[in-house]
């Protein structure tokens, strides 16, 4: 794939887009929005999601869904979401959204995984890859293209109270990260029942398939943000 800086930013959109569609497509959602390597320089690291003229009456579900990765076969650590409504006190359990190994589904990176991965980043001397994705994940980037590490996938569930406000923003940051680098945070906002795929923890949320589209897409985004910077 021949890149350029005229049409990164869309394929990046594009892609994220495709990837969760068809998730998103079956629910009772009110927005949904994305953060795709939050963590490497240059990213955007949170999300504000305005939700107008909700159901006073109905809690607000939220359901997080996260792609990681990591240069360990056996990852541990935890990435610490702070997420919250704007002027609506929550308590900490229902503000701080953790992803954990032992919550979510865990698979060892494939040598078809890391080809894709390298052919999108190109032969890049090791000091040019480290500034394009700082030192944690070019770790896991440099363990996935030696068809090692792992990568993480995991949902998460949660319900608020909106205090009878039609009208809501949520808040959503990283706090901190160890052990497992974030490659994309998927974030749908709904109302009324939710869906009985989105209630199961952790387990199967994201086919391979997209997992590989998530890890192209954060190959992608480094690659765009270093040639930004050099302009």
């Amino acid at each position: 794939m021949k890149l350029t800086i005229k049409n990164l930013s869309s394929l990046i959109s594009v892609i994220t887009l495709q990837l969760f569609l068809m998730l998103s497509a079956q629910a009772a959602v009110l927005a949904t929005s994305q953060l795709v390597t939050p963590l490497i320089p240059g990213s955007q690291k949170s999300l504000s999601i305005d939700l107008l003229s909700i159901d006073p009456k109905q809690p607000v579900w939220v359901i997080y869904q996260m792609v990681g990765v990591s240069a360990d076969a056996k990852p541990e650590g935890e990435m610490v979401l702070d997420s919250s409504f704007e002027m609506i006190p929550l308590s900490m359990g229902d503000s701080v959204v953790v992803f954990k190994p032992k919550n979510m589904e865990i698979v060892k990176a494939t040598k078809g995984l890391g080809d894709q991965l390298t052919a999108n980043v190109g032969e890049r001397k090791p000091e040019e890859l480290k500034a394009m994705f700082g030192a944690d994940m070019y770790a896991a980037y440099e363990a996935i293209s030696r068809n090692e590490g792992t990568y993480l996938t995991g949902t998460i569930v949660k319900e608020y109270q909106t205090d009878g406000k039609r009208d809501v923003r949520l808040m959503t940051s990283f706090n901190r990260v160890k052990g497992i680098q974030p490659v994309m945070l998927n974030v749908i906002v709904g109302q009324g029942e939710i869906p009985a795929r989105y209630k199961q923890f952790g387990k199967k949320s994201l086919s391979p398939e997209k997992i590989i589209t998530a890890l192209i897409s954060f190959a992608i985004a480094g690659v765009w943000l270093m040639r930004r910077r050099k302009q």
